[in-house]
């Protein structure tokens, strides 16, 4: 995936959450454009304290831990539902 494509995702205004889908069949939910930041070949994502797909329930993110993947390994991006938008 271009970087271009993804940093346009996050600065959509109002941001709108979406879902990473990455080649291994993974896929890491955007809750909040805090929780992506976009390098030169790479998509950094943040994993929120309360869990991978979890939401703190505070204003700003509190990232705990994140995973680097190569922007080649993104293959598409999928918006989430309002049901998929709040974690299970």
């Amino acid at each position: 995936m271009r970087r271009d494509d993804l940093i346009e995702k996050l600065q959509e205004s109002p941001f709108r959450p979406f879902r990473l889908c990455v080649s291994d069949g993974g896929t890491f939910d955007i809750r909040h454009p805090e929780m992506l930041m976009v390098t030169k070949h790479s998509a950094i994502v943040g994993m929120l304290e309360t869990g991978e797909n979890g939401d703190s329930g505070q204003r700003y993110p509190i990232i705990e831990r994140y995973t680097d993947i190569d922007l080649l390994h993104v293959t598409r991006v999928e918006e989430l539902s309002e049901s998929q938008r709040r974690p299970t």
